[in-house]
């Protein structure tokens, strides 16, 4: 079998769009499916050589017609989008889709919003569509967004004492390690493969070191109780994403594990450290 060259992308907002842009790169042949095909940041991909397809994914029909010929369904939908990806992994595989990359690009979590990624894994198991999974960490360019670090006021909160890492990408450079994982890898290599990768990893503690460094300022830190944090994990997802760094599932491979997966598929990969988005 040879590499892929033909994709489609289910939603390509905060992290699809930088696929998208790379996978373009590369000369693949990229299908970006959506509701609203007149919003004015599709002429970007459009402009690129992407074809954004209006769809209805409630017509499988339709979707199956628009899937034909795909080769890779890359979905980057939001937690909102989950359990839509089953029914559309099933209108693929019967279009002929080979392989299914699952919206997945964080961490192996089995609660919170790893119940339906659970769910839509199972499934695909079922319908015997292979999938890859590729687990970046935290978005290190929005990472102080998520997590109200500001950097320029000096003010950081951090459950505990701050002193768990966490593995962490820029979604500029996630997108150039999928695209080139997907275009250069063997099928072989990615069906039922779990892809675990990294920029840096550092602790809260050391992300207020840098700040300092980087910006000759003093970083005030406001520690959280944990127990209080602890109160609002399954309602509230700043705090699934606290206790995710707590309790040291935020860095879940190690070191090396995740330098091995970059060797073999992307050595010259080079991506931005966390201190760039300081």
């Amino acid at each position: 079998m040879g590499l892929y060259t033909v994709f489609a992308m289910i939603g390509a907002g905060s992290l699809g769009s930088f696929i998208a842009t790379e996978l373009l790169k590369t000369d693949a042949s990229v299908k970006v499916l959506t509701r609203d095909d007149s919003k004015p940041e599709w002429d970007v991909l459009r402009q690129s050589g992407a074809s954004i397809v209006k769809v209805d994914y409630s017509d499988e029909k339709a979707l199956q017609e628009v899937l034909a010929g795909v080769q890779v369904v890359v979905s980057t939908v939001s937690v909102h989008g989950l359990a839509a990806q089953v029914d559309i992994a099933k209108v693929a595989k019967a279009a002929g889709a080979q392989l299914f990359v699952p919206a997945e690009f964080g961490f192996e979590i089995t609660d919170g919003t790893g119940v339906m990624k659970t769910i839509v894994k199972d499934a695909l198991k079922d319908m015997q569509l292979p999938y890859v999974l590729f687990q970046p960490g935290f978005f290190a360019d929005i990472f102080h967004e998520m997590f109200g670090y500001n950097y320029v006021e000096g003010r950081m909160a951090v459950v505990g004492k701050g002193d768990k890492p966490f593995s962490t990408t820029s979604r500029h450079d996630i997108g150039r390690f999928v695209a080139h994982v997907l275009t250069t890898a063997a099928p072989s290599e990615l069906e039922w493969n779990t892809l675990c990768f990294e920029a840096d990893r550092l602790t809260p503690q050391e992300v207020a070191s840098r700040a300092e460094e980087k910006l000759g300022t003093s970083i005030e830190i406001t520690y959280l109780d944990v127990d209080e944090i602890k109160k609002n994990y399954d309602t509230d997802i700043i705090a699934f994403l606290y206790m995710l760094i707590e309790d040291g599932r935020a860095a879940a491979w190690s070191p090396e594990e995740a330098q091995a997966t970059v060797d073999k598929y992307f050595p010259n990969w080079e991506p931005a450290k966390f201190d760039a988005f300081i």
